[in-house]
This record gives structure tokens, sequence and C-alpha cells, in this order.
């Protein structure tokens, strides 16, 4: 684990650039920092490496003072991701992946087997290993520069920013693919971004700094949301708090989920039943949903054309909110459902999803209740 002991920093002219900071990065976790401009975030992540050294208090690496450790060795053991990936251009993929082992004396050979199963493991295959940064997107670069950081298998990452010089659409996939490494690879991980909403996606918990590199909190995502300390804090994290809070909350056994009949593309209008007001699921070959269809848009038979897709379609096993998302956003009113194959499974109805927020609000309530009734 990484633990920060009244840490801080203070340069020569007097700037304060953080103050009395105190936290630990628990083994195998993601602890995001997150805070205005100037709060000290990406100072604070430099001092782990000692990019930065600071000023006074203590950081330890699994207890060791990294003051104590020489600053390769240190740098051995902690991998560094950083924004733009920051890819040698003159080299090949392979070879950006590979060059910290070939430093540490590491065969060639070896060292870019290693690395070809590192850019594998990040999702790029076997013909991007000959290929050069130019030749990569964005989200291709960012990859690269995580498996690099990965090549000597150190316990510690740090990511500063790693994903924010790409567009959304990427920056979400990378989000995503970067959440089922870490359950592969289970690193420490310290990360900074400016991104409240990113750190709610990737964060297991989440540090957020005021000004002046000053602790305001560090909690779980979902206790951020809930029960964010004060002002400040609540201001940093934004509004529809209670919404966003959904996305850590799965339903409960009471909530049914209905069978809204399908319409298979390429079946005949005249075989299909009548539907809910007229609503029907469209699904494919491999009665996988596709969105809703209305009996008016379909003539003799179903056809992707007459599909509306304005609905989104949520996974059995989504939280709440995806669940809420899907009823709110349908033509129909009712959310769509996919099974773990990704089948169709049936529908869920808005009225459905709200009792099942309020019976979650009602279990989350009732131990603190207790507890008061405990304390009387």
């Amino acid at each position: 684990m990484i633990v920060f002991d009244h840490v801080s920093k203070t340069y020569p002219d007097g700037t304060m650039a953080v103050e009395d900071l105190s936290f630990t990065a628990p083994n195998g976790k993601i602890t995001v920092l997150v805070g205005p401009s100037g709060c000290g975030k990406t100072t604070s992540m430099r001092m782990i490496n000692r990019l930065i050294d600071p000023t006074s208090g203590t950081i330890t690496l699994d207890g060791q003072p990294t003051a104590g450790i020489d600053k390769v060795e240190l740098r051995r053991k902690i991998g560094y991701v950083i924004q733009n990936a920051g890819l040698f251009p003159h080299r090949t993929v392979v070879d950006n992946v590979a060059a910290l082992p070939r430093l540490l004396g590491e065969r060639k050979q070896d060292a870019r087997d290693r690395a070809r199963q590192l850019l594998n493991l990040v999702g790029l295959d076997e013909s991007f290993a000959r290929k050069y940064p130019w030749q990569l997107s964005g989200g291709q670069q960012q990859r690269v520069g995580v498996a690099r950081a990965l090549a000597t298998d150190p316990p510690f990452l740090l990511m500063d920013e790693p994903f924010s010089a790409v567009d959304p659409i990427v920056r979400a996939q990378l989000q995503d693919e970067f959440l089922k490494l870490q359950e592969t690879i289970g690193k420490t991980i310290v990360m900074v971004t400016h991104d409240i909403d990113e750190a709610l996606i990737l964060g297991d918990q989440i540090a957020v700094l005021r000004q002046g590199g000053r602790l305001a909190q560090i909690a779980s995502p979902e206790e951020l949301l809930r029960a964010p300390a004060d002002r400040f804090v609540a201001d940093f994290v934004g509004t529809s708090r209670g919404y966003r809070s959904l996305g850590f909350i799965h339903a409960d056994e009471q909530l049914t989920v209905r069978h809204t009949p399908a319409a298979p593309l390429g079946s005949s209008a005249a075989a299909l039943p009548p539907g809910s007001d007229g609503w029907l699921v469209a699904v494919d070959e491999q009665a996988r949903p596709l969105g809703w269809i209305h009996r008016e848009r379909i003539g003799e038979v179903v056809t992707a054309e007459a599909v509306d897709h304005a609905g989104s379609i949520a996974a059995e096993d989504a939280p709440l909110r995806d669940l809420l998302d899907a009823a709110l956003s349908s033509p129909s009113g009712d959310g769509i459902v996919a099974g773990a194959d990704g089948g169709y499974l049936g529908t869920v109805g808005t009225s459905d999803i709200v009792a099942a927020i309020q019976r979650s609000k009602r279990g989350r309530a009732r131990p603190a209740d207790e507890e008061a009734g405990d304390r009387a």
C-alpha cells in the first residue's frame, strides 16, 4: 500500500502546493486524486516516485519510506502512465514497451516476447508490434503507454490523466477496458484526473483535494455521492448526485422483468402479437434486442429501418441507473433488458424501477435507524 503521512510541499517562493496530506492507497485498488486546478493533485502523485521531493512528512510503499530508497530503484517499482502516452517516436511499438526491461539488462528477445504479451493484454494484437507511434490512433497510443508501464511488472502504478487526450467515445472504451485489465493485474494504482465522472467510474476510492493541497474528503464513489463532507465537496462533485448514485445500486429480487413480445427481423407482420400499446421489441437473428418497433411502422415484414433506436438497452446485472435510463429513454415507457448472453430477456417498467429505488433507499437507511435506536 501507499501511505501519505502528514506530507507537505512548499516551493522556495513560499507557494504551498500540498499541505499536511494524509491518506492510504490500499493494495490492489485504484485511488483517484481529484480537485480544482492548482490543488496539488499532480504534485502529490509525483512525490510518490520522487519526481518531486516532499518538504515534510513521509510517504511509504508497503511500509518502506520512499526517502530511504534510491530513486532509480524506487522507480523500477512504479509504472508511470502519462497523458498522450509519451512514446518514443523513432521506436516501434514493441520496442517502446520493451525499452525499460532492455535498459535493465533483459535479453532483447525476452523483452520483446514479454512486450507482445502485454500488447495483447491491453487489446493490441501482433499486427501492432512493428508499427510506429505515429501510425496509431490516440486510444491505441494510450494502450501502448499502459503496456509499457507494466513491462517490468511493478507492484505500483501512477497514472496522470491517462485518458484525457482522446475523444469521449474512445475514452469510455478505454475506461471500461482498463477496469477489466485491473481485475487481471490487481495493481496498487494512484490516478490523477480533473474529471469527477471519470473518478466515479474508475476509483475504488476518491480523494478530493482543496486549493492548496489539503484533503477535503476521501471516500468510495458511492459515499462521495451520498454523503459529501461539506459544501465544497458537494459543489465539486456536482449536481444529479442522487441519479448518479444509482450506478452503484443493483435491483433486488422483487423487480419483475415482463415479457413484451419480440418482433424478429424478417418475420411476417401478420404473425406478430399486438404488443403493448402497439410496441414490440425488435430482435436480430440471434434474438438480441435492437430497439423498439411500433406495429404502425411495420409493413409486410419486420425491417431494420423501422426500428426505433432512441431507447438504451440495459444488461440484467446492470445497476438501477442503467435500468432507469433504458425506461426513460424508451418510446414505450419501458426499458429493454438483455441477458448475460446478450439475448432479449424482457422489459421493466418505470414504476417498477422507482419502487426498487425506494426499497434500496429504505434498506440503506435502516442500519442507521437501528444504530440510533441502540444508542438511545
